[in-house]
């Protein structure tokens, strides 16, 4: 009776939510449905993110290779930070005596290099524990809740760790205090809660959260306090997310040139399988490639190659900005992250280190006409919304205080703006591992497969994608995951090294976020409007 009454509940909630959600109607919704139904390749010319300016190494923006390679024992499709990750597992952990010269890999990018959300996101960071213990409790029960925690936290020490072992300075990967700033009182009552909950059952989590009411908090941390009902403090971290990744692939080139390539300009149109040692064909405008494996992460976009995931794993529009500080704003040296948090919805702030110390504003996503609605399910990355863009440029002044602020210094506030699109999933997990065919409409049939790896692994497609805007706490460890598994390395007890932890998959891989035509299956978009 308990599980029936709960299931009712739960339909009467998500209808409660849908009604006000789109109060105004099955038009909208309908229109929602529509958009993420119908996936689109990325934009060929889209906004220009300022991560994306000056780069490093400007040789890798478009790199090539005179003609593509014909074959590979694995097509990566995607370089952001999941690809990279892929990438870094499969050429680090494979046995280089098996094949004889090792796995030659090709990686394959539709635009330049790391010019999806990974080149366009805030540089956060950011595990709210408080906030996303909370939610998993709820959804899942305690111990899961811990352990889907547990991963999120892994991520900033890792990355961190890994850029200072690399020596990737470019990347201004740190530790930084963050700031949530609760501007609802609703929310700051619902907040405190939160953080008694974490202190309670996950305290080496909770001992790191530190609550502040609005004077104390104003007073101690230089914000408005007329907008403020509290403020949480608690570790978190930033980079340069863009410099990162290509930081990386510099590297991964370097060192293994002879069996690892990558292309950029090179979208990939289809795949097809064939009866062949390595079955998968996958077309591009320059040529084909036949594989043994493809590995998908391209997050918002994974469903134009895989049917499967259509209208389940969709984007969402996300709006950046950076901005040049007030003259009257401390000067912090990259040492502090902000997030804007209401009634619904929030906005998040970085400021890099050095002397011109731009704030990397976005956010603003309730701000559009749609309060937010109609930002999901937008492929393109290449035009911005008029009322979110007018938001973020004018937000600034207001969370500091105009005298805090002070004046803007010569020029414009806004030094750069863009968008990117984030890929979601209706319950807001990763998609992460083998994908079955019947999510590809593709089935191996050849039996002399060429297999990869130590344990011969038979070909397949894999996933690391779906990161509903929390790439940089998610994606490096879910494409670690992937890589491991196409090795046959996931029941493995390894060693760990720089990125990779140590133990089996399964004891650090939170298993809601495995990929089975199953969970696809029940994944409903309706679902959004009561997890949100």
């Amino acid at each position: 009776m308990g599980a029936i009454l709960s299931s009712l509940r739960t339909i009467y909630l998500g209808i409660r939510v849908l009604l006000a959600d789109f109060a105004e109607a099955n038009a909208d919704f309908n229109a929602l449905l529509g958009r993420i139904s119908a996936p689109i390749h990325p934009s060929k010319n889209p906004s220009t993110s300022f991560w994306q300016q000056h780069p490093p190494f400007p040789e890798l923006v478009d790199i090539q290779s005179p003609t593509l390679p014909d074959r590979a024992n694995i097509v990566i499709i995607g370089s952001g930070i999941s690809g990279a990750s892929i990438a870094y597992t499969l050429l680090t952990q494979s046995d280089s005596a098996e094949p004889k010269d090792g796995l030659k890999i090709v990686l394959l990018e539709a635009r330049e290099l790391c010019s999806g959300a990974t080149g366009r996101n805030g540089g956060h960071i950011k595990c709210a524990s408080y906030s996303d213990y909370a939610l998993f409790k709820r959804r899942f029960g305690r111990e899961r809740a811990k352990k889907l925690l547990e991963f999120e936290r892994k991520a900033l020490p890792l990355l961190v760790g890994f850029a200072q072992e690399n020596g990737f300075k470019a990347a201004e990967a740190r530790e930084v205090e963050t700031l949530d700033v609760i501007t609802d009182a609703g929310m700051w009552d619902k907040t405190k809660n939160m953080v008694q909950e974490l202190k309670e059952d996950v305290p080496e989590a909770g001992d790191e959260v530190e609550l502040f009411e609005a004077d104390e908090g104003c007073e101690k941390f230089e914000l408005n306090r007329e907008h403020c009902y509290g403020v949480v403090k608690y570790p978190a971290g930033a980079l340069w997310p863009y410099r990162f990744v290509t930081s990386l692939y510099a590297r991964l080139l370097s060192e293994f040139s002879s069996r690892f390539f990558i292309e950029t300009g090179t979208p990939v149109m289809g795949i097809e399988t064939q009866d062949d040692e390595m079955p998968f064909v996958v077309s591009t405008p320059r040529g084909k490639i036949t594989a043994s494996h493809v590995m998908h992460a391209t997050d918002a976009f994974v469903a134009n190659l895989v049917p499967g995931t259509t209208g389940k794993l969709f984007p969402m529009r996300g709006h950046m900005t950076a901005q040049i500080p007030g003259t009257g704003l401390s000067h912090l040296d990259g040492s502090r992250s902000w997030s804007i948090i209401g009634r619904r919805g929030f906005d998040y702030i970085t400021q890099r280190p050095g002397d011109s110390g731009e704030l990397m504003v976005g956010g603003g996503v309730v701000q559009s006409p749609g309060k937010g609605i109609d930002e999901f399910g937008i492929w393109r990355d290449d035009q911005m919304s008029g009322p979110i863009s007018a938001y973020l440029e004018g937000i600034m002044p207001v969370i500091f205080g105009r005298e805090r602020w002070g004046e803007d210094k010569p020029g414009t506030r806004i030094k750069s703006a863009w968008v990117g699109c984030m890929g979601f999933t209706c319950d807001l997990l990763p998609l992460v591992g083998k994908l079955e065919p019947e999510l590809t409409g593709r089935v191996v049939t050849s039996r002399r497969n060429k297999r990869v790896g130590r344990f011969n692994v038979p070909p397949a497609e894999w996933i690391s994608a779906g990161f509903n805007g929390e790439g940089m706490v998610l994606a490096w460890l879910c494409g670690v995951a992937v890589g491991l598994m196409a090795l046959g390395l996931d029941e493995m007890d390894n060693e760990g090294c720089v990125g990779i932890p140590p133990g089996k998959v399964k004891d650090w891989l939170p298993d809601n976020f495995i990929c089975s035509k199953r969970r696809v299956d029940r994944l409903d978009v309706t679902e959004l409007g009561l997890l949100m």
